[in-house]
């Protein structure tokens, strides 16, 4: 088997190019990552399947670069972690599962990586922006927001506990 050490990413052909291409910030340019955090402060008991909660707005421009998932025990029930149009946008579906499926909330979960729990989001999705990588068929104006919402999958049969995303992005 030969050795290559001569494989570069997108990025780094870009800039090894003649003329040099420039590189989008966060996809082999450089970027400044804005988080937003937030939390229910307790899910209600007896919240029932299909329950949508929105937990952070992101602009559909962005690639998120990680989203985590914290919850306490609640017993019983699992959640989907998805995107959805904001309620002032109609507040429709994107797509409910897009970060993750089926999470299990019956047990604390503790700061736990969902970027791509699902399989849905692939790394080369992960270069586009949000808009397009969850699949919208045209591209907002600039300024339009996304929720990021958590959808209970099961029952919740004695929910009390708290639960909250963490959002990281680049523009």
């Amino acid at each position: 088997m030969a050795v290559n050490t001569g494989l570069m990413s997108v990025g780094i052909t870009n800039r090894e190019a003649t003329p040099q291409v420039h590189n989008s910030p966060g996809v082999g340019g450089a970027a400044r990552k804005a988080t937003v955090k937030d939390y229910l402060a307790s899910l209600t008991a007896l919240l029932s399947a299909t329950s949508i909660v929105r937990v952070v707005e992101v602009p559909a421009h962005c690639r998120v670069t990680d989203v985590y998932i914290t919850s306490g025990a609640q017993g019983v029930g699992s959640v989907d972690v998805g995107v959805y149009r904001t309620n002032r946008d109609g507040g429709a579906v994107v797509d409910q599962d897009y970060f993750a499926s089926t999470v299990a909330c019956g047990t604390s979960v503790v700061r736990v990586d969902i970027l791509n729990e699902s399989g849905t989001n692939t790394l080369a999705k992960q270069q586009l922006p949000l808009w397009s990588a969850v699949g919208m068929t045209s591209e907002p104006s600039k300024g339009t927001m996304l929720d990021i919402a958590i959808t209970a999958v099961v029952d919740f049969t004695s929910a009390t506990q708290p639960i909250g995303l963490e959002v990281s992005y680049v523009m």
